[in-house]
């Protein structure tokens, strides 16, 4: 088998993190060394501090399509996220009852295990929509659910694990003409930067999580769209910062990264990524379903262009990623969040696969610095592992 010395090593991870290139790090660096204040200070340091989030946030509000203003910049995608859950739910149901929240059953950890969370503490009433066999929830089992005191519907856009990607916008509007007091939010993590999303402002969407460093930005920043008007309840207090919405000293190091890749990614467009990395996934695709006992999880052709999430049948999917990993390839078993946990893809369970599938799935996400030579090398190493247990039960 090759070796990671022989070779020089593949990142096919891309849904887990974006790498950092040297030409960002660089111009990150030369803006720190003019804007490094406290951008809440009023001295000279400090306005020129601020200047530089806010030009940030134009950024960044620019890929979304949004105003600035409406750009709150977070942690990450799980505070985002968390900040819209919590704060969501603790408004009161119409009626003056408990309220009622519905998610997707493929979410985010950040979002389905704190809305479980405050369900257990009998904060909330919790509904989880149902999805197909190709990951994407059902809008009429979703629809179904609404009740009079339903606050919050929260459904991802595009899936960690699967890139199964649903229909947000329309969703939204469904639900809006059931009741338009209902809050929709999307986890948008995985979208940013893949696919278009300029029209969400445009949308009844009234909030939208994302996280900088996967589209290549310094982890520990993120951004929450939040509409105009929304209202919602602040989890944090003790500062004015970021209006009120998240209190204390800006990241300004990470929000600078964040501005900066968003201006390029809207200068680059996501035609050419979303064709390049088309044609790497149907790659391997064809050359994946050419190994014995190999079951693709969901429609990728459907799906973001960068992911396959798969298994190979009686093969360990922690066999699968050792040798990757001993070859030099990085790969996931699905959401780096979750790894390392030793339980069953909440995802692939949501799917209809056992339990057995959803403990030895395989994520690859691709990204720019993958091709089809790495393309080949990953299915060299995956059917060698293949091959390997099946002569093993023979």
């Amino acid at each position: 088998m090759t070796t990671s010395s022989t070779h020089t090593r593949i990142y096919a991870d891309y849904n887990s993190t974006v790498p950092l290139d040297d030409a960002h790090l660089d111009a990150v660096v030369a803006a720190l060394r003019q804007f490094d204040g406290n951008p809440s200070s009023q001295h000279a340091t400090g306005r020129r501090a601020k200047v530089a989030v806010e030009d940030a946030r134009a950024h960044v509000a620019n890929l979304v399509g949004c105003r600035a203003q409406e750009i709150v910049f977070t942690s990450g995608a799980t505070e985002a996220n968390n900040l819209v859950i919590q704060g969501v739910a603790g408004k009161q149901g119409d009626s003056g009852g408990k309220p009622h929240v519905i998610i997707g059953a493929t979410e985010h950890s950040s979002v389905i295990e704190v809305a479980q969370v405050l369900a257990e503490r009998g904060r909330i009433v919790l509904s989880i929509a149902p999805v197909d066999r190709d990951g994407r929830v059902s809008r009429e089992e979703m629809l179904r659910m609404i009740q009079r005191d339903t606050v919050l519907v929260s459904v991802m856009m595009v899936n960690n694990e699967t890139g199964a990607i649903n229909p947000v916008a329309e969703l939204a509007g469904a639900v809006k003409e059931r009741n338009p007091l209902i809050h929709f939010h999307t986890d948008a993590v995985q979208a940013l930067g893949k696919i278009d999303i300029s029209f969400l402002a445009r949308t009844k969407v009234d909030s939208a999580a994302f996280s900088g460093h996967k589209v290549g930005a310094f982890k520990g920043c993120g951004a929450l769209y939040l509409k105009a008007g929304s209202r919602m309840q602040a989890l944090m207090l003790g500062g004015g910062q970021e209006r009120a919405r998240r209190p204390g000293t800006e990241n300004v190091p990470g929000i600078i990264s964040f501005g900066l890749r968003a201006r390029d990614l809207v200068s680059a467009g996501p035609g050419a990524w979303e064709d390049r990395e088309r044609h790497v996934q149907a790659r391997f695709v064809a050359a994946l379903l050419g190994i014995g006992g190999a079951v693709i999880h969901g429609d990728p052709a459907t799906g973001i262009a960068n992911t396959v999430n798969f298994h190979i049948d009686r093969v360990s999917g922690d066999d699968l990623l050792l040798n990757m990993d001993l070859s030099g390839i990085a790969a996931s078993s699905g959401s780096a969040c979750s790894s390392g946990v030793g339980r069953p893809s909440h995802v692939l369970l949501a799917m209809g696969y056992p339990e057995w599938v959803a403990l030895n799935s395989v994520r690859i996400s691709f990204g720019a610095g993958t091709d089809g030579a790495d393309v080949d090398r990953i299915i060299e190493v995956v059917k060698q592992v293949a091959n390997r247990r099946a002569g093993s039960r023979g």
